[in-house]
């Protein structure tokens, strides 16, 4: 099997990014955000993206639908910048909105009620693969665009490009974690498909400005308390897999969560433990939100099958290989629904030319 991947357009001769570039250069507000239940790409990406605008003399918040994670805090260890629902006040206006891994409205909850019309243009920065167009797809209002780059590791990887080709100032320590964190968390520690020779240079780059790789592991990793650690036995203990054993998927529901006091954000990376399975292809876990009504998903591949068009088809998105969806449906009929479309997918034969690449 061939380790080419193919390669993107550089940011320079991207229509978009050439509008992007122009539009950071006359802006004098400029507002960031990331999307609901926010992980260490986006909020890495935003503290590098902050410190980078603050440093090329512009005035800068940024503002959040959920609050950081306790385990993401010592990117923002004065809380000042790092800022969400009931922390800060949003400007009645800005010149530029941007919005950070994500290319999809939906994932910003109350904001884009708020939001869209306070700005007068808004720019989602993102590396995923764009939305399938539908019914249900929102539709971005004239003053929106997106400036997307589907072959980046991470936003991280994004904003190191736009920082080269931007050269307003240089970097230094604070955007030089900011994009560690990004990059390291959004390939899993360098571990998926989606890694590039680009992210290795980064992070050596950003050692060398100072960045503690063991430091910063300790402290988005060894963050668990022993109750989660036996909510994760259990769930493991649980775990449930198709008759031929190449779907694994574990369930939580809420009242279990709460049991062992656990947060969304302290179960992140127990989907991870499941792609050990020597058998399992495609593993997920389903999780009952704090609403309890609605029911999240996150599916990850080993790299045989595709399932971001599985999510997006439901109404999610993400990666090839690393995706995610959320439903209104009861827990049962979301489980049902997913394992069906999955279990559909693994038992499908791949096309000729795919099996021909198979080692």
């Amino acid at each position: 099997m061939s380790s080419k991947k193919p390669k993107s357009v550089p940011l320079s001769k991207n229509k978009e990014f050439a509008l992007f570039k122009t539009l950071i250069g006359d802006a004098k507000r400029i507002l960031i955000s990331t999307h609901v239940q926010p992980d260490g790409d986006g909020l890495g990406a935003e503290v590098a993206l902050y410190h980078y605008l603050k440093r090329a003399r512009k005035s800068v918040k940024v503002y959040n639908p959920d609050l950081v994670p306790n385990r993401y805090r010592f990117l923002d260890p004065d809380k000042t910048i790092l800022l969400g629902p009931g922390e800060a006040e949003i400007w009645d206006q800005c010149d530029l909105w941007i919005i950070v891994d994500t290319n999809d409205p939906r994932r910003l909850g109350k904001l884009w009620q708020e939001l869209p019309l306070r700005a007068r243009k808004i720019v989602f920065l993102d590396h995923h693969p764009d939305l399938l167009t539908s019914a249900e797809t929102p539709q971005l209002p004239q003053n929106a665009m997106v400036v997307s780059d589907h072959h980046s590791s991470s936003i991280g990887e994004l904003l190191y490009q736009l920082f080269a080709e931007l050269e307003l100032t240089k970097l230094n320590g604070d955007m030089a974690t900011g994009l560690y964190v990004s990059v390291m968390t959004d390939t899993n520690s360098f571990r998926y498909a989606r890694t590039t020779p680009e992210s290795h240079r980064i992070a050596a780059e950003m050692i060398e400005l100072g960045v503690n790789p063991e430091e910063i592991y300790q402290q988005i990793y060894s963050t668990k308390e022993l109750s989660h650690v036996q909510l994760l036995g259990l769930l493991l203990q649980n775990t449930k897999v198709s008759k031929n054993g190449k779907l694994a998927w574990m369930e939580m529901r809420l009242d279990l969560r709460k049991k062992f006091k656990a947060t969304a954000d302290d179960t992140m990376s127990f989907l991870n433990l499941l792609l050990v399975l020597r058998t399992a292809e495609v593993v997920c876990i389903f999780r009952e939100e704090d609403d309890g009504e609605m029911t999240r998903v996150s599916i990850k591949s080993k790299g045989k099958f595709i399932i971001n068009k599985i999510a997006m088809e439901l109404g999610g998105g993400g990666h090839e290989y690393a995706a995610g969806v959320a439903r209104q449906e009861s827990f049962e009929k979301v489980v049902g629904m997913v394992t069906g479309r999955l279990e559909a997918l693994i038992d499908t034969p791949p096309p000729r030319a795919a099996m021909s690449r198979l080692p």
